[in-house]
């Protein structure tokens, strides 16, 4: 799936990325590890796609189909 961020400088960009997570200072972008795998098997992984500081980004990722 990919995501689409708007930042405050006015520049978008996007993130291909399974799920994200936002604690309000942080957001960060992951994909599941190995690909497909189920997110909630205890052998499944999450590996960082990217991060970005809330400061930086105008809401939340947006999916794009």
């Amino acid at each position: 799936m990919r995501f689409r961020l708007e930042f405050v400088d006015d520049t978008t960009c996007y993130v291909e990325a399974d799920d994200f997570d936002d604690d309000g200072k942080t957001i960060c972008l992951y994909r599941y590890v190995p690909e497909g795998a189920d997110p909630l098997a205890l052998t499944t992984q999450r590996e960082i796609s990217a991060t970005y500081s809330c400061s930086l980004v105008l809401g939340p990722p947006r999916p794009v189909r």
